[in-house]
């Protein structure tokens, strides 16, 4: 059955660089005496094409590299012989494949000239374990690639089971966004630490106008958890500060505004901030944040889900994560955030995160994920910095 395949592979490949393919222009190599290093991102992989670039040229300042894209060098499509004159004038250390494509024409360049290719940040599905002559040509790529990285668990056994040998493969996990976390006072924040003693506090950041109601619900049940329970409040519309003040008050619960300097004082329940400015602040302040607009769909100015976790807060949201997909899939698969499906199910979970075990594995989790892309990265960048290393001996 495996010899079977492997003939399928061998004829799939052979059809597929035998397509008739117009050979596309050459540009000029960079300029300078360093190795070059041959790059070719899928569509998918921007993030992790920014942060390998600049994890490399750190490391290597006189290393060369050359993007093979419709922004910087053309593509070869499918043709072989366009793809070795490229191997040929670059003289290339290896070729470094980002993302889920296989690019048929410079795998097999590489190849017939012993030039490493590295594929990273790669992700495999069922359909790649099928009877497909896709499937089975980009199995027999997989057989001339020197080091197959994974995103994750199910890539790397899809990758085991296309064939790819338990000393080629590498589960990296996937590149994550690394974004530098949002500054704040620390003579302000000690200020307001001091003013809290201890108290609880959660923050609900962006929150619209059709979530305010859930987040004060939410707020009722934390007090009953923990009555001296704080609730720092940014509303998406700031011009809605001094409307929605009147409306906590008029149900009970007593409110600071930042607008006016006033300071969340033991008697204070409810603190009202400026909106979207001292978000650093707010969330080193909150040990749980809810991302407002994930609950009623209103997710257009939802924010960043790293920027909480990078500043170590618990992260609660609703199920509309359209705005960061990857970023959400990424927290939600580290069992980083908790997701709620409803106002009900928000005051539950607030109200169970008014307790310390309950807030720190989700904090500690989504600061992993936050700032593991750096980790990530330098596990993709490992194997590259090795070949250059040899190749300066």
């Amino acid at each position: 059955m495996a010899s079977e395949s492997w003939r399928i592979g061998r004829l799939a490949l052979w059809l597929e660089l035998r397509k008739p393919s117009a050979d596309r222009p050459l540009l000029s190599l960079p300029e300078a005496d360093g190795p070059l290093l041959l790059i070719r991102p899928s569509p998918d992989a921007a993030i992790a094409l920014e942060q390998v670039q600049k994890r490399l040229q750190r490391a290597r300042p006189d290393l060369r590299i050359l993007r093979i894209d419709d922004q910087y060098l053309a593509d070869t499509g499918n043709s072989l012989t366009t793809a070795e004159a490229l191997m040929d004038t670059a003289n290339p250390v290896a070729l470094l494949l980002l993302g889920t494509d296989l690019p048929a024409a410079q795998i097999e360049a590489a190849s017939r000239k012993g030039i490493p290719v590295i594929l990273a940040e790669a992700r495999f599905d069922r359909t790649d374990t099928g009877w497909s002559m896709r499937s089975a040509m980009r199995r027999e790529l997989l057989r001339k690639v020197k080091l197959v990285l994974v995103t994750d668990q199910t890539s790397q056994r899809i990758a085991l089971r296309m064939g790819v040998p338990r000393d080629k493969l590498v589960m990296t996990g996937p590149v994550a966004e690394i974004r530098e976390p949002l500054s704040y006072v620390e003579e302000e924040r000690s200020a307001f630490a001091a003013l809290m003693q201890g108290r609880h506090a959660w923050f609900a950041a962006s929150v619209p106008q059709a979530e305010e109601q859930a987040v004060l619900e939410a707020h009722q049940a934390a007090l009953r958890q923990s009555h001296r329970a704080l609730l720092f409040l940014a509303p998406l519309d700031p011009d809605r500060i001094d409307d929605l003040a009147a409306e906590i008050e008029a149900s009970g619960l007593t409110v600071a505004r930042r607008t006016l300097d006033e300071d969340p004082t033991d008697e204070v329940q409810v603190m009202l901030t400026d909106g979207a400015t001292e978000m650093g602040l707010w969330y080193r302040l909150a040990p749980v944040t809810y991302m407002g607009g994930t609950l009623s769909g209103e997710d257009a100015e939802t924010r960043h889900p790293f920027e909480p976790a990078a500043l170590g807060s618990a992260i609660v949201h609703g199920p509309v994560t359209g705005q960061y997909p990857t970023q959400w899939q990424q927290l939600q698969g580290a069992k980083a955030s908790r997701q709620v499906s409803d106002a009900n199910d928000l005051a539950t979970a607030i109200a169970e995160l008014t307790l310390p075990e309950h807030i720190a594995t989700l904090a500690s989790n989504a600061w992993i994920v936050s700032t593991g892309g750096a980790d990530v990265t330098n596990r993709i960048c490992a194997p590259v910095l090795d070949l250059l290393v040899k190749e300066r001996k």
